[in-house]
């Protein structure tokens, strides 16, 4: 068996840390760091008119690069967008001098015309403001280079910080949503299994699964895209193998919510089917959700437990409670098509555990 996801949980300090790397209070802390040590580097080696620059170039990577690979992403765009448009911007300004009216007229046409080459790269939030700083700076090639350095290298601060301090623990939020979903979902299917739900309860339970989802999704794309960057930092190579396994309690999520939807607009036409056939499906719903309960557990990494031995579910568990359940309407499919979905989830579950 590997051990893929029998690793201990986490130290509470690196729980602590992992909290705050994901708060707008360490937001906040790396934007006055890229203030503070923008500024402060330039003036230290007497370079005070390129302070400002740097330092605003810091925080503008910091603040708009959420993520490691967000903020190497910005980096590469607005780099990339200066020391391209500001040369070329200058150059037209300096040959229509002294007629800045007609500069200012071919300096849109120029830039947009090399923004159509390579749109990928140069972003119009990018290239419009290195576009106004050509008229602010003139032919004056001094503004220009100080311009340039500042960007570039306080870019390259934003980024080193966003590496370094405090960087997002994506891998943590997304475990930490595991667990909020797996609650959330248990509970509102051991709800439906009782068969005394009410409509009135399966909106809100809807709802929050709904959220817990969509924040999954994000939560592993953002881990994905990070643990591509050529340099990582050991808090996001803690889950990496555990990639899978989120990619698969999204779907998870996603499947459950659209159940409750479905129960909530046919509530009636449910409760209409024959008792028979209802019990049984709600005897089958149970089975399932003692299955997603154990899967929980083993999901859950702030208890240390043993791994699973055996899969909670397996296909031919599932096909036999299927079979049991002849569809005969078109309701009767409908929600059967959901217990089968959500069944086949948990084995994929079950074999991402186990394997």
């Amino acid at each position: 068996m590997s051990t893929l996801y029998r690793h201990k949980p986490v130290t509470p300090s690196r729980r602590a840390i992992a909290r705050f790397s994901l708060s707008e209070t360490a937001q906040y802390a790396k934007l006055t760091l890229g203030l503070w040590i923008g500024f402060a580097i330039p003036s230290y080696l007497g370079y005070p008119d390129a302070a400002v620059s740097l330092a605003s170039s810091a925080m503008l990577t910091l603040a708009l690069g959420s993520s490691i690979s967000a903020a190497r992403s910005y980096f590469h765009q607005r780099v990339a967008s200066n020391v391209v448009a500001m040369p070329l911007g200058t150059l037209v300004i300096w040959l229509t001098a002294p007629h800045l009216w007609l500069g200012a007229f071919l300096l849109p046409l120029v830039i947009f015309a090399i923004v159509g080459i390579k749109p990928s790269l140069f972003k119009m939030t990018s290239i419009t403001v290195p576009m106004t700083l050509v008229l602010y700076t003139g032919e004056h090639i001094g503004l220009l280079e100080q311009r340039l350095i500042g960007v570039v290298l306080g870019m390259f601060l934003g980024y080193i910080i966003q590496l370094v301090a405090f960087p997002p623990d994506h891998g943590y939020w997304a475990n930490t949503l595991v667990n909020d979903g797996n609650q959330q979902a248990t509970e509102a299917m051991s709800l439906l299994a009782t068969g005394t739900f009410g409509q009135q309860k399966i909106k809100p339970l809807t709802a929050k699964l709904r959220a817990s989802s969509a924040n999954l999704k994000q939560a592993h794309t953002l881990l994905k895209e990070d643990l591509e960057q050529a340099w990582v930092s050991l808090h996001l190579k803690r889950n990496r193998d555990r990639l899978p396994l989120f990619g698969c309690y999204h779907e998870v999520f996603d499947s459950l919510a659209n159940f409750l939807e479905t129960m909530d607009r046919f509530h009636d036409q449910f409760t209409a089917l024959d008792a028979q056939w209802r019990a049984a499906f709600l005897a089958g719903l149970s089975k399932l959700v003692s299955a997603h309960q154990e899967l929980a557990k083993a999901a859950d990494l702030r208890v240390e437990r043993p791994a699973l031995e055996k899969a909670p579910l397996e296909m031919e568990q599932l096909r036999q409670l299927i079979e049991a359940l002849p569809a005969s309407s078109v309701f009767t499919s409908v929600y059967l098509g959901h217990l089968t979905g959500y069944g086949i989830l948990l084995c994929r579950l079950s074999e991402l555990h186990c394997e």
